[in-house]
């Protein structure tokens, strides 16, 4: 795996492919294009004819992985491998109002309040850590709950058996490396993905000079309905390449980009410009800082 090639799509730059605008770009998207990787909780079914009988069955097993380039191009896989450039941490909880999740910045861990687009912090979670989680009031025990932690992996793919939502094989989608972006929130995943990282570790490895093998498995909830979480297995080492640390600061600027909105967003619901200047805001700022940083 010495070789591997970092391969955008045909006329359009890795930072392209990351959703960073481009220079002289007269983009305002606040919304990341960079693909989504994802794993399947349910097969995608559909029915197949057998002696002129219409069958049900699964096209796309449960545990596969969806990967979303765009929203008209979405790609399934069995298994993934996997090159990691950057990991940071995330609250975030389902909006199910407006189907999707609010989302704090990111950082290099989860042990000071991160801001939230909403205006609060840690997705309504409550500051600091708490002794005994069966003494709090039932709605800060709702607020702990729905408010999930997020290990937010970035780095490059490749679909090891890539198909269609037909479970057709997409051979155009075969032996390329993608930049993506995988927000784990089961915590299974995030233990095994960790596991693998501190074996590399302790070999005086970064994650960048090993790939990693990600395989979807089926597990059985409480309830009895069955989910789906991911296996991390080392693959293949892989040496540096020229072009890694050009990638490493698109995903840097990438990330930049997504704080810079999240707190943009905080910055409306806490700043009002109705009521304060630019000084006032700055110095409000400054203030919530040393707050957070005590």
């Amino acid at each position: 795996m010495s070789d591997i090639a970092l391969v955008p799509n045909e006329g359009t730059s890795i930072a392209e492919m990351m959703g960073l605008p481009q220079t002289g770009s007269s983009s305002n998207k606040t919304q990341s294009s960079l693909a989504s990787l994802s794993v399947l909780n349910d097969a995608i079914m559909g029915t197949v004819e057998v002696n002129g009988k219409n069958i049900k069955t699964e096209l796309v097993p449960g545990t596969s992985f969806k990967f979303r380039i765009s929203e008209d191009n979405i790609v399934y896989s069995d298994t993934v491998t996997v090159r990691t450039f950057a990991v940071r941490k995330r609250w975030a909880k389902w909006l199910s109002e407006e189907k999707n999740y609010l989302k704090s910045i990111m950082a290099n861990d989860l042990k000071s309040d991160l801001k939230d687009s909403k205006g609060g912090f840690n997705c309504g979670r409550p500051a600091g850590y708490v002794e005994d989680f069966h003494s709090l009031a039932p709605s800060i025990q709702q607020a702990m709950r729905s408010s999930r932690r997020t290990q937010v992996l970035l780095g490059m793919l490749q679909l090891d058996n890539p198909v269609d939502n037909e479970g057709n094989p997409l051979e155009e989608h075969a032996g390329i490396w993608y930049p993506f972006v995988y927000e784990i929130r089961a915590g299974e995943s995030i233990k095994s993905i960790n596991e693998v990282n501190s074996s590399l570790s302790r070999k005086n490895m970064l994650p960048i000079q090993h790939t990693v093998r990600l395989t979807g498995v089926e597990r059985t909830g409480a309830s009895g309905k069955p989910y789906a979480v991911f296996e991390a297995s080392l693959h293949e080492p892989c040496d540096l390449q020229e072009k890694d640390n050009e990638t490493l600061r698109d995903f840097m600027d990438w990330i930049n980009k997504q704080n810079q909105y999240v707190l943009g967003e905080w910055d409306k619901f806490n700043l009002s410009s109705d009521t304060f200047d630019a000084d006032d805001s700055a110095l409000i700022n400054s203030m919530v800082d040393v707050e957070e940083s005590e």
